[in-house]
Formats: C-alpha cells, sequence, structure tokens
C-alpha cells in the first residue's frame, strides 16, 4: 500500500504492525514509542480523528489519525487512486506534500512515518500520518487568542515563512494563523503545518496566488483582532520587503476577494493555475 513505483516511499523500510494496523517508519521504533502506538491503535474504533502528540514524552512525535468515512474513500485510498477531478483524498494529499517538503528542508514538521489500519473485510478504514512533533512551539491562531496584541507579530512571522516556502518552491495555500507554529520562547522562525493543499511547482500566476495567501491569512479570523486598514497596512510592509517584483494589480485582484469571501480549496487552486477562480 503506496509503496508502489508511483510514490517510491521505499525509504519507510522500518514498520510496526498490530491488530490491523501498519505503520511505516524511515528509522527504526524503538520499544517505548512502539508501546504507546499500539495503546493508540487499541482505542475503540469508533474514535474521532486524532491530531495530537503521541502519548510519549520520549518519542516527540505528531501523530494524525483520519477516519474514513465513506466507501468510496476507503477504495481509492487501498487503490492509490485519485478522484475524478485528478487529486487524490485529503489525506494522501498531505502525505505527498509532508514528504516532499521535508525532502526539501522546508521549514516544517518532518514526515516520520505514515499508516493504515484496516476493517474485518480488509478494505482500508483510518490513515495516519506521524511527524516530528514541534515541541516548545504554539500555533499563531492559540497565541493571538491568549494574547491580542500578539497578532501582528505573527502576521509579520508569516510574511516571513511564505517568502521562505516560495523561495523553497512551495505554494501552501491552506496558511491561516493556526498553521503557523511559533516558538513559546526565544526569537525562532516559523513553522508551517498542514500541507495537504500545497503546490511543489511553479506557478505561472504568483501574484495572483500571493494575493490569494495573505487576503485568505486576513479572512480566516485574524479580521476579529485587527482593522482592515492594520492589515492593509503590514502586508504592504510585507510585500516591500519579501516580495517586491509581485505585480501589484493583479495581486490586487484576489487579495481584496480573498480578505472578505470564502474560496474554497478546489477554487483555490484555480488561482495558481489560471489566476481567476469561478463559482458554481
Amino acid at each position: 500500500m503506496f509503496r508502489n513505483a508511483q510514490f517510491c516511499f521505499n525509504e519507510f523500510s522500518h514498520s510496526v504492525k498490530h491488530q490491523r494496523t501498519t505503520l511505516y517508519f524511515l528509522s527504526p521504533v524503538p520499544s517505548h514509542t512502539r508501546q504507546a502506538l499500539e495503546r493508540l491503535i487499541e482505542q475503540p474504533s469508533s474514535a474521532k480523528r486524532i491530531s495530537a502528540p503521541l502519548d510519549c514524552a520520549d518519542s516527540a512525535l505528531f501523530l494524525k489519525r483520519e477516519p474514513l468515512d465513506s466507501i468510496k474513500k476507503k477504495w481509492r485510498m487501498q487503490r492509490c487512486a485519485p478522484k475524478r477531478n485528478g487529486l487524490y483524498d485529503w489525506p494522501l494529499e498531505e502525505l505527498i506534500n509532508t514528504r516532499e517538503a521535508t525532502r526539501r528542508g522546508a521549514r516544517t514538521a518532518a514526515l516520520l512515518g505514515y499508516g493504515y489500519s484496516r476493517c474485518k473485510l480488509g478494505l482500508m478504514k483510518d490513515f495516519f500520518l506521524i511527524s516530528r512533533s514541534l515541541t516548545g512551539h504554539v500555533d499563531g491562531m492559540a497565541l493571538i487568542e491568549r494574547n491580542p496584541h500578539a497578532v501582528e507579530a505573527v502576521i509579520e512571522a508569516t510574511a516571513e515563512l511564505l517568502h521562505a516556502l516560495h523561495s523553497q518552491g512551495i505554494t501552501h495555500m491552506d496558511l491561516w494563523a493556526a498553521n503557523v507554529m511559533l516558538p513559546e520562547q526565544g526569537s525562532g522562525l516559523a513553522q508551517a503545518i498542514d500541507l495537504e493543499n500545497s503546490f511543489f511547482t511553479p506557478t505561472a500566476f504568483f501574484s495572483e496566488t500571493l494575493g490569494f495567501q495573505f487576503g485568505f491569512l486576513y479572512h480566516r479570523k485574524l479580521y476579529r483582532y485587527i482593522t482592515e486598514a492594520a492589515f492593509d497596512r503590514l502586508i504592504e510592509q510585507s510585500l516591500a520587503k519579501y516580495f517586491a517584483h509581485v505585480d501589484r494589480a493583479a495581486f490586487g485582484k484576489i487579495y481584496e476577494v480573498a480578505k472578505h469571501q470564502v474560496i474554497d480549496r478546489l477554487e483555490r487552486r484555480e488561482i495558481f493555475s489560471k489566476g481567476v477562480f469561478k463559482r458554481g
């Protein structure tokens, strides 16, 4: 499963098998980590989505477990098959993208493993993604909710992170404050998480795409903590510092819309590939 020529995940050669679950890792798994994984696997199958550090202080692993909630999704994931629109289901997109970001040395939680569990009939029912836990970090949204005065610092850190990702050929199309991880102490650099809706190829519409990214940052909850005028001022400073070459007209066309309207994941892909998006 996923270990075929299409995905070439042969580097994940160390496995943990327990009950109907198989997990693959880059390196051998210590006994204390294996025991914690087995406890997690043994949780009732009715358990909901998990997104949390593994219950093992010595492991420093962050684990996501995504229940596959439809027969079609289970069957596609089983066969590594895309949907009609050419995209894979989001758990598989996240696996592929996180692996590529890790390979490029991007500032994100490095991918360490993945896996799946099966039902009694042999069909995949849960998907696992295992990354390095960003110990000592807090997500930007949590930081702002705790201290609203931190909003400008979060915006500035996100702009710098966007620049760093773009410099490595990575376009994160879901980079809102909660997907920006910041050090609890000190002045370390921000890191990105949740890369399922990301691109690793160049776009012919960089300015429009960047306009969406900054507009989305404001629209996704930040508008509650900062005025639009103050946000625009910070983005203007960020453009001058990191993206001086941007086409301001093309940028503004999408930026002004994205600040005030929901643009769903598929519409974001139209912006990246076509510079526009169409409703309906």
